[in-house]
This record gives structure tokens, C-alpha cells and sequence, in this order.
């Protein structure tokens, strides 16, 4: 998680952070002095996140259904191994939930399995096997996000978990 902190999402002191997926909240402790916003669908999630960061402020829903205050605006949006449990219409409502939620100058980073030409068999077959559905190829991650973000950054990284795994980080600027 720290490289992935340091080197990708970059939060600075008292940046506004929504997290999508935030599942239990994994990822506070990494993120600093940051406004957090934590959102996901199950509710024991939820409630176990509230019960670990009374500080933090979590919304059980998915996220078609997320409507944040009118003036609310985040410099950062996570989605941290989300987008391949969505299928393309879903993937596409949080990439535009992201969007309307940024602030000019905001960035969104999604972390998924990617699927690769000549990837590793280990990471072809743990990659096939993940319970998220939609693990996609780059070009199809891409294509979802440049269908809302003018600019999308692609990283693939093979060092983010000690087994062979192949992700694309995507930085999405607003």
C-alpha cells in the first residue's frame, strides 16, 4: 500500500479523499491528515469502518446511488481493486461519479488486475481467477475512463504484492 500511496495517489495534508469501495477502511492509516469519505455497498463494511475511524465519515451505497452534498467536492477519488467487479455500465457510472465529484484539478486512481500479451502463467491464472468478473485489458480500462477524463495515465506494475500479479494504475485527472 505505501508505494501505491506514495507514488500514485500522493495525497497532501488536509486533502479531501472519497474513497470508493472503501470496503473496512484499509486504506486510512496510509492516506495522513486527509478528510476521508469512505464509500461501499455492504453494510457490514460500513459499520465495521465507523467502528474503526470514528473520525471518518461512511455512506453505504453503491455507486450509481451516491449523490454527495451539492458543494462537496473531493481532491481525491479511490477506487483501490473496485473497477473490475463492475461491468461496463457500472465501471462507467463510478468513472462519471468520480468526475462530478473532483474538484477542478483533482485526480482519480483506480487499481485493478489487468490482463496482459505475454503476462506470467501464475498471474494469467490467479488473474483469471479473482472473484471480481470484469478483469480487463488495458485498452478496455482505458477506453471506460477516457469516455469522462481528457486525461488517463496508465501504469502497469508488477510489484504491488509479493506473488505475480500483474495491475494498471490509472490516474484520472480532472
Amino acid at each position: 500500500m505505501g508505494t501505491l500511496i506514495a507514488e500514485h495517489i500522493k495525497p497532501t495534508a488536509n486533502c479531501r479523499i472519497l474513497d470508493i469501495g472503501c470496503g473496512p477502511g484499509t486504506a486510512i492509516p496510509y492516506l495522513g491528515a486527509c478528510d476521508y469519505t469512505g464509500l461501499d455497498m455492504s453494510e457490514d463494511y460500513v459499520e465495521s469502518a465507523r467502528k474503526r475511524f470514528p473520525v471518518a465519515t461512511f455512506h453505504c451505497n453503491r455507486v450509481n446511488q451516491y449523490r454527495p452534498a451539492a458543494n462537496s467536492k473531493f481532491d481525491r477519488a479511490l477506487a483501490l481493486g473496485v473497477v473490475h467487479h463492475l461491468d461496463d455500465a457500472e465501471a462507467l457510472r463510478l468513472f462519471e461519479t468520480a468526475y462530478e465529484v473532483l474538484k477542478p484539478g483533482g485526480r482519480l486512481i483506480t487499481v485493478d488486475g489487468v490482463f496482459e500479451e505475454g503476462q506470467s502463467r501464475v498471474a494469467r491464472f490467479l488473474l483469471q481467477r479473482d472473484r471480481g468478473e470484469f478483469v480487463r485489458f488495458e485498452r478496455q480500462y482505458r477506453k471506460l475512463a477516457e469516455k469522462v477524463f481528457t486525461s488517463v495515465v496508465v501504469t502497469i506494475r508488477h510489484d504491488l504484492i509479493r506473488i505475480p500479479y500483474s495491475h494498471i494504475v490509472m490516474e484520472c485527472n480532472r
